[in-house]
C-alpha cells in the first residue's frame, strides 16, 4: 500500500471540533455519507462537519474504518471496494474477524450505541451491523423482564394493558 503522504486525505471535525484526517479512499468506500458529500464537492478546505458524531466516537469509526480498508477480505468479491463485511461467524479465527471482536467489545453501553448512532448516520452499513450484532449477542436468551433490567428500561404499560398485549399476540410469547 501507498504511504498516506501520497494519498488524498479528507478533514473530518467531530461535533466538538476535533479534526482527525483520513484517507479520501478508505472513507469514501466505508461511508455512503462521506463519499455523497465528496461527489458532490461539498467538501470545503476545513473538511466535513460532522455535527453527529464526538471527537472520541469518530475516532474510534476510523480506526475500523482504516483497519477494514487495509486489510483483505477473503470473502470480498473481486471489484468491490467498499469496506468488509462484520463477522457473521463469531467463531472465525481471521486476523480481520478477530479485530471486530475486539474493536466492538467496549465493555460500555453508552460508547456501543453512540457506534451505532455514528455509523447510521455516516451510512457505514458494515459498522453498524457489527454494532447491532452486538447488542443482538447481549439480548439473545434474555425475557423482557432481564431485558428492562440490563437496558434500565422502565415498563409504562399498565399491567391490565401488558396482559392484553400478550393476550392478543400470545404467538410471540410462545
Amino acid at each position: 500500500m501507498a504511504s498516506t503522504s501520497s494519498q488524498k486525505m479528507v478533514r473530518l471535525t467531530s461535533s466538538d471540533g476535533e479534526s482527525f484526517e483520513v484517507r479520501e479512499e478508505a472513507i469514501g468506500a466505508a461511508s455512503v455519507m462521506i463519499k455523497g458529500v465528496l461527489d458532490e464537492g461539498c467538501a470545503t478546505d476545513d473538511g466535513i462537519p460532522l455535527p453527529n458524531v464526538t471527537g472520541p466516537i469518530l475516532g474510534r469509526v476510523l480506526e475500523y474504518v482504516n483497519k477494514h480498508f487495509d486489510e483483505p477480505d477473503p470473502f470480498k468479491k473481486d471489484g468491490d471496494d467498499s469496506v468488509a463485511s462484520p463477522p457473521t461467524n463469531m467463531s472465525d479465527t481471521s486476523p480481520l474477524k478477530r479485530f471486530d471482536r475486539e474493536f466492538i467489545n467496549v465493555g460500555d453501553d453508552s460508547v456501543l450505541f453512540d457506534l451505532i448512532l455514528a455509523a447510521n448516520y455516516l451510512n457505514i452499513q458494515s459498522l453498524l451491523d457489527l454494532a447491532c450484532q452486538a447488542v443482538v449477542e447481549e439480548i439473545k436468551g434474555k425475557t423482557p423482564e432481564e431485558m428492562r433490567t440490563r437496558f434500565n428500561i422502565v415498563n409504562d404499560y399498565p399491567k391490565e394493558e401488558e396482559e392484553e398485549v400478550r393476550r392478543e399476540n400470545a404467538w410471540a410469547f410462545e
